[in-house]
């Protein structure tokens, strides 16, 4: 049985107590009732349109505050730098994080170069047009009409940094699709009937065949200019109010009230009046006072509920009673409560994410700029300490010194290597792998290092897809996993590596962001150690930091496998409690084309002796005269030159052939990339073989305009060095011997 409202419990009351007058002071009644109906409908008609403009109030603080907070996400700025097509795939992730039915990214003049809508009802030049009709009008919120749909927009500006002092990059447009469902809402707050109209169409609405024409004209021209207007729609009769959203595009809001149904129980009203009158004056005084109770205690509760808010409560009960307007009112603020917090909580941990990569980008790219000096040091020591190790007559005291010396680099090149594989930069040779066999050949060495106290199970997918990665670095990573998780079970356990193939689901990756849907392949490794907490999770993946004792961590472990595996393109996640062990998901992309065949019966072939012309460029005198030492051993001629402009000069003296160049990426007045450029011009069959000691400079155009470079990362060994020279001399892209860290650009 349908509750009876607040308004007709006071109409009752008062009709009630008037019973004992006159038939004709009961026609009086009536009439005054009516009259109080249709005033009480025009004053709930006034509050629908100031609960309206409180909703959209706060509707445009949200989409503002969001469109500002994604145009500073880093990945959004670095986006607006690229292609359209790269602006148009990357789009998914903003659009995604926004909540928004529209995401528009446009370049500074107004050009559309990324395009996102719910149903893609929306075309580009559309979207265009629309655009630049907004910044035309020098609007940054705005009302958008196309292919039949309403929509609301917010344009947020994106710089590359700060407003202030840095440059501006484009446009983020934010966009509410104004339909039905949102017609719905809005009623639901305001407990009326609502439409939108685009001109005199109506684009969404509670009600069915209105003629927007009439209905526009009689509120504009009409009495409903000012107050509301009576209109029949159907067999029933509304009040009805107008309010303009826009001007240009016409956007009006127009809401009802039935009139029909507010005044409907007036004729039973009069008959029931006449049999209860006597009795009504009995229980007036009682009913009055129920009344009243009826009336005050609920709304006494929502405004204590609404001071609880101001005071930032926000579980003051409300005790809201369905049934009435203050009943609905007080679910509709209980409602708005939850979502403000909520979203509160949303930024809250948005901002804490934010933070969090931002940190993490610093430390890489401190990582980065200490690798770039730290390994042309260590491409000193160690290439020294070679060439001391090989040096005849040396007495076994002094061997042994070198000996140390050589250990010590190649920590330290083991830990720079680490500190660049967190920050993504290290030099990776990616080849399409079968998964299980990188698995299978470390199962051998893995029950070794875990000890015999921890028992090691391998479940392999028989029906694995191929991956892209680098096979060394997919073997660090799961020696790390496995020494972390013996490190979790001193007592012993069960440590088990599986693999799988698996599709994520669009609701999967919404949980997992910046993972997208699709295939991908599952490595699975899971201990049943003493687990961690939140606390420690938070932190695992950052350099250094480490649960150990001091002295038995570098805290590089798991920060190493969380940098090869977002190199490689996948994605990393954990599962922990305490007391019950740790699961490390890597998801890695699929991958075509033939799987790598390794024999372990190949041997490298000795390096033959040289005679050709080679030009050394490297800014760092220590690692120019060692790496000339080399290849002068090996019978080369070398001609040196310390940076770019230097070997341009040397290049024009030298009037015989060059046959290679060697040349750092990054030096003083002139850097690799321009040489080789420059190079070209004059020398077009030059042979090209960059040194770097990190990936920074692997991307960008080296790819597309020097497609036969090869590339050696620093440190390196003379056999490397040696080993890539005679690989590019030779035309070809064999294996080269022993730990060459060269690598082709692709």
């Amino acid at each position: 049985m349908r509750s009876i409202r607040l308004r007709t419990k006071f109409l009752l009351s008062l009709l009630a107590i008037s019973a004992m007058l006159t038939v004709a002071t009961l026609l009086i009644v009536s009439h005054e009732v009516q009259m109080r109906v249709r005033e009480n409908l025009s004053s709930d008609l006034h509050s629908s349109m100031g609960t309206f403009q409180i909703f959209e109030k706060g509707r445009d603080q949200t989409f503002t505050s969001t469109a500002q907070l994604l145009a500073n996400l880093p990945n959004v700025k670095a986006m607006m730098v690229t292609d359209a097509r790269t602006i148009q795939d990357a789009s998914e992730s903003p659009y995604s994080q926004s909540g928004a039915d529209l995401l528009v990214l446009a370049d500074r003049t107004g050009k559309v170069e990324g395009l996102r809508n719910a149903d893609e009802s929306l075309s580009a030049q559309s979207a265009q047009d629309l655009l630049l009709g907004s910044i035309g009008r020098g609007e940054n919120r705005d009302w958008w009409f196309a292919s039949g749909h309403l929509y609301q927009i917010w344009i947020q500006k994106i710089y590359a940094g700060s407003q202030a002092s840095n440059t501006f990059l484009g446009l983020m447009v934010l966009g509410d699709r104004v339909d039905d469902r949102s017609a719905k809402d809005f009623s639901a707050i305001a407990s009326s009937e609502v439409a939108f109209f685009h001109g005199s169409n109506p684009v969404a609405s509670t009600l069915n065949g209105l003629d927007g024409t009439t209905l526009l004209a009689g509120l504009r021209f009409g009495a409903g200019k000012d107050s509301p207007v009576e209109f029949q729609i159907g067999n029933e009769r509304y009040i009805a109010s107008a309010l303009s959203l826009s001007s240009d595009p016409p956007v009006t809001l127009v809401v009802f009230k039935s009139l029909d149904k507010a005044t409907s129980f007036l004729t039973e009203l009069n008959r029931v009046l006449l049999a209860v009158g006597l009795f009504s004056v009995l229980v007036g005084a009682v009913l009055v006072f129920l009344i009243s109770d009826t009336f005050t205690r609920p709304l006494s509760n929502l405004v204590s509920g609404v001071r609880a808010l101001e005071a930032g409560d926000f579980a003051y009960p409300l005790n809201a009673k369905p049934g009435d307007e203050v009943g609905e009112v007080t679910s509709a603020f209980d409602r708005m409560r939850a979502s403000l917090q909520k979203t509160q909580a949303e930024q809250k941990d948005l901002e804490g994410r934010l933070r969090q990569a931002h940190k993490m980008e610093a430390v890489g790219r401190l990582a980065g700029g200490v690798a770039h000096d730290f390994n042309n040091l260590l491409t000193i020591i160690g290439g020294n300490s070679d060439l001391l190790l090989d040096r005849a007559g040396a007495d076994d005291f002094h061997r042994r010194c070198v000996e140390q010396i050589q250990r010590a680099s190649r920590r330290a090149v083991a830990m720079t290597r680490q500190l660049l594989a967190f920050s993504r930069m290290q030099v990776l040779q990616p080849q399409i792998l079968d998964l299980n066999s990188i698995v299978v050949d470390m199962g051998k060495m893995l029950p070794r290092l875990i000890g015999e106290h921890i028992e090691y199970v391998f479940v392999p997918d028989p029906k694995l897809s191929a991956v892209k990665a680098d096979p060394g670095q997919i073997e660090q990573v799961l020696m790390n996993l496995a020494v972390n998780a013996r490190d979790a079970m001193p007592d012993g356990g069960l440590l088990t590596v599986s693999t799988s193939n698996v599709f994520i689901t669009e609701a999967e990756a919404a949980k997992r962001p910046p993972m997208s849907p699709g295939d991908y392949v599952r490595l699975t490794v899971t201990d049943t150690g003493h687990g961690m907490d939140e606390k420690t999770k938070a932190h695992i993946f950052e350099p250094f930091f480490t649960t150990k004792e001091v002295g038995k961590g570098t805290g590089l472990g798991l920060a190493t496998v969380y940098g090869v595996v977002k190199q490689s393109g996948g994605f990393i996640w954990v599962e922990s409690s305490l007391g019950q062990g740790a699961t490390f998901e890597i998801y890695l992309p699929l991958a075509a084309g033939p799987v790598l065949k390794v024999d372990p019966d190949s041997k490298p072939a000795a390096t033959p002796v040289g005679r050709e012309t080679i030009l050394m460029v490297e800014d760092e005198p220590g690692v120019r005269e060692l790496a000339c030492r080399f290849l002068r051993v090996k019978g080369y001629i070398v001609l040196e030159a310390k940076d770019g402009v230097d070997a341009l000069e040397v290049a024009a003296a030298h009037k015989a052939t060059v046959h290679a160049v060697v040349t750092d990426m990054v030096m003083p007045r002139m850097g690799g990339a321009d040489l080789i450029r420059a190079l070209k011009k004059v020398r077009p069959e030059i042979l090209v073989i960059f040194m770097t000691g990190y990936s920074e400079y692997l991307k960008g155009d080296l790819c597309d305009v020097f497609p036969e470079s090869l590339i050696i990362q620093k440190p390196f060994s003379p056999a490397s060095l040696v080993g890539i020279v005679r690989e590019a001399m030779a035309g070809k892209s064999s294996e080269r011997e022993g730990s060459s860290e060269g690598t082709r650009v692709s």
